[in-house]
């Protein structure tokens, strides 16, 4: 799940927006608010929903992320963190 911290200025939602574009080339909408909790050393996390708006082309930051694939939240890979599955989960409507 791509993820990553805001810059000065910028909303959680900009910021959900920027990071898929930066690691996936995707683009994508804001949903709502799924997760919200306090982290390490004071930081803020922030988990949104979010859609794909149908632009933008695959072309993963191999920096970032490893592999990528569409699946349905009922057949999710093994392997994934148990923390991703509840926040996918708990973002379906």
């Amino acid at each position: 799940m791509p993820t990553g911290g805001a810059q000065r200025g910028e909303t959680f939602e900009q910021t959900v927006v920027r990071e898929v574009r930066e690691e996936t080339g995707l683009e994508v909408s804001v949903g709502e608010m799924v997760q919200l909790r306090s982290g390490f050393q004071l930081r803020v996390e922030v988990a949104h929903a979010a859609g794909y708006t149908g632009g933008g082309t695959m072309r993963l930051n191999p920096m970032e992320i490893l592999e990528a694939r569409w699946c349905a939240p009922d057949d999710l890979p093994e392997g994934l963190l148990e923390s991703h599955r509840r926040l996918i989960e708990a973002s379906r409507p």
